[in-house]
């Protein structure tokens, strides 16, 4: 494809209504029921449904408040104090106090949920190594750094308060 062949593509949109209509696609499946009942089963690991990635983003961002992880996760307190009650009830995450605010708790990932989250993790590895394979190692290559490349551009984009 030319310069022209790509100018005269991005100007009708059709080239970004694919990609926007692919990764708006890839959103969903990753994020149906069905492929988180996937990836716990493989993993071992049961957890509720919306606690799946509250526990990715804790093993992420490590203690955190409470609202450090809604705001991350862009749910509302409400929501997250649900999961995080949820993930406690099931051993994985513990609280602790803030150490910069007595009155304020943290939450991070206890030893049985850094193991799920690892478990997790390899399980969603295992995945893309199957879904994979059939690629090329250029083809895997050049689609993580335009994943990449867009991850960075729609982060660029978010106007947090």
């Amino acid at each position: 494809m030319t310069a022209t062949d790509t100018a005269s593509t991005h100007s009708t949109g059709s080239t970004a209504q694919s990609v926007e209509a692919a990764v708006t696609d890839l959103i969903r499946v990753f994020k149906r029921p069905a492929m988180q009942r996937r990836l716990m089963e493989d993993a071992g690991v049961a957890i509720e449904f919306g606690a799946y990635w509250a526990l990715g983003r804790i093993g992420t961002l490590g203690s955190c408040r409470p609202s450090e992880l809604a705001a991350s996760l862009g749910v509302d307190a409400s929501t997250i104090t649900h999961r995080i009650h949820s993930l406690e009830r099931g051993g994985f995450v513990e609280r602790s106090t803030d150490p910069t605010d007595g009155r304020a708790c943290n939450v991070h990932l206890s030893e049985a949920g850094a193991a799920a989250l690892a478990r997790l993790r390899e399980a969603r590895r295992a995945l893309f190594d199957q879904m994979l394979a059939g690629w090329s190692p250029d083809e895997q290559s050049r689609f993580a750094a335009a994943a990449e490349r867009l991850r960075i551009a729609l982060e660029g984009e978010i106007r947090e308060p």
